[in-house]
C-alpha cells in the first residue's frame, strides 16, 4: 500500500520519499506508517497532517511554532476515524468513544462528553426490578470537522455540533451513509439517497434556494426523487453523485471549483459566482480505452477548500478548481482549472484505492496491487 501526494506542503505536513513516484501525474510518495496488518486512517488538514494505524496516533506540520515537527499518541483502542480540522483533530475509536486533540507537540487525547438526546430512539432501559438505569454515553458512528464546524452522529441518528445535540432523527429505519463537514457547513446523506445540510449557507453550499444560515439538518429539496450515492463537502461547495452516474455540484465557484466556467466567452464577463442550487453537468467523453456509459459514469467525488476530484468508474481521475499549489496534480498553466478534465497518468482501481482531499492538497491511497 502506498501514499501518494500533491499540494501544500510547506510546513512539512507529509515526508516525501526520495524521487518522483508518478511525475506525469505530479504527485509525490510519502512516508506513511500503512501496513496490511492495521488499516491506516488518514486526514489532511491545512497546516498538519493526522495518521492512525491501529492503536496509533502521528501528528505532523505545524505544531508550535517550527515546520516538520511530530507527535506520536496512543488512543485505548484501535482508531475507527479522523477528521483533521485546523485547531483540533476528532478522533473516533472502534468503541464508538470520542476524543478530540490539538495539534501541539504536547498534545493529549482528550475525551469529549456528548450531551444525551432530548428524546432517544431508544427505549428506556430498566434493571430486573423496574428501576429505570443511568442512560448510556452516546455511541458514536460518524465524524466530521471543518474550520469553524465539528460534527458527530450517533448510533441513534443523534446530529451533534459538538458537544451539543442540535436534531434527533427519527425512528431505526434511518441511517446515515455518509458524513462530510466544509468549512462552516455540513451534508450529510442517508442510505435512501437523501440529502440534508446546514450550517452557514450563505455561499450557496447548502444547495437550498434562500442564501441563509440552518441551525438544524434540511432536507435538500431540489435532489428530492434523485437517489444519491456519494457526497462530498469542500471550503464552500458541495457535490453529489446519482445512482444513475450523474454529477450536481453547488455553492461558490470562484476558482471554478464546482466544474463550471468562471468567464463568459470572451473573458470579459464573469459568469455567476454562487450557484444555490444542485447543478447537473454534462460531462465530456471519458477517452479512456473502456467502452459504455456505464463503464465511465461518475463514481465518487471529493473536495477541498477551492477544488474537486472526480473519480470515473474506469479509474480515471479528473479535476477542477484552483491549483495553485499544485492541488489539482500535474502544472495545468493556468491559476485554475474551470472546466472538469482528465488528469494524466493516473488509473485507480475503483475496488482499493481511496481519494482525500485537504484544504490545498489531495491524497490517493493505493491499496495492493
Amino acid at each position: 500500500m502506498r501514499l501518494l501526494f500533491t499540494g501544500f506542503n510547506a510546513f512539512g505536513q507529509h515526508e516525501f520519499v526520495s524521487g518522483d513516484v508518478d511525475s506525469a501525474a505530479g504527485f509525490r510518495e510519502i512516508n506513511a506508517p500503512v501496513s496490511d496488518q492495521n488499516q491506516c486512517t488518514i486526514s489532511v488538514g491545512w497546516g498538519y497532517s493526522a495518521v492512525a494505524s491501529g492503536r496509533k496516533l502521528y501528528l505532523r506540520g505545524l505544531l508550535d511554532s517550527e515546520p516538520n515537527e511530530s507527535v506520536t499518541l496512543e488512543a485505548l483502542d484501535n482508531i475507527k476515524a479522523l477528521s483533521a480540522g485546523d485547531s483540533n483533530c476528532l478522533v473516533l475509536l472502534q468503541s464508538g468513544q470520542l476524543y478530540r486533540v490539538q495539534p501541539k507537540l504536547n498534545a493529549e487525547l482528550l475525551a469529549v462528553r456528548l450531551e444525551s438526546p432530548p428524546h432517544p430512539n431508544a427505549g428506556t432501559k430498566r434493571s430486573i426490578f423496574g428501576t429505570a438505569k443511568e442512560p448510556q454515553p452516546p455511541i458514536v458512528e460518524h465524524i466530521a470537522c471543518g474550520t469553524h464546524i465539528n460534527v458527530a452522529i450517533s448510533s441513534e441518528n443523534a446530529v451533534y455540533s459538538i458537544p451539543s445535540c442540535l436534531h434527533q432523527f427519527p425512528g431505526r429505519q434511518f441511517r446515515v451513509k455518509q458524513l462530510e463537514c466544509g468549512n462552516e457547513h455540513a451534508v450529510l446523506l442517508n442510505g435512501n439517497g437523501d440529502v440534508f445540510t446546514w450550517g452557514n449557507g450563505l455561499r450557496g453550499q447548502l444547495g437550498q434556494a434562500v442564501l441563509k444560515v440552518e441551525e438544524t439538518p434540511q432536507l435538500v429539496e431540489a435532489l428530492a426523487g434523485i437517489k444519491i450515492t456519494h457526497i462530498s463537502a469542500g471550503g464552500w461547495h458541495s457535490a453529489g453523485i446519482s445512482a444513475f452516474g450523474d454529477l450536481y455540484t453547488w455553492g461558490l465557484n470562484c476558482s471554478g471549483q464546482l466544474g463550471m466556467r468562471v468567464m463568459k466567452p470572451g473573458g470579459l464577463l464573469k459568469e455567476p459566482t454562487v450557484y444555490p442550487l444542485p447543478q447537473l453537468h454534462d460531462l465530456p467523453e471519458c477517452g479512456c480505452t473502456k467502452s459504455g456509459e456505464n463503464e465511465c459514469a461518475p463514481l465518487q467525488v471529493v473536495a477541498g477548500s477551492r477544488h474537486t476530484l472526480l473519480v470515473r468508474a474506469c479509474g480515471r481521475l479528473w479535476v477542477s478548481g484552483w491549483s495553485w499549489h499544485g492541488q489539482l496534480g500535474k502544472p495545468v498553466g493556468s491559476e485554475f482549472v474551470d472546466a472538469f478534465q482528465a488528469l494524466g497518468g493516473i488509473c485507480l482501481d475503483t475496488n482499493t484505492d481511496r481519494v482525500l482531499c485537504g484544504a490545498w492538497a489531495t491524497l490517493l491511497y493505493l491499496g495492493k496491487r
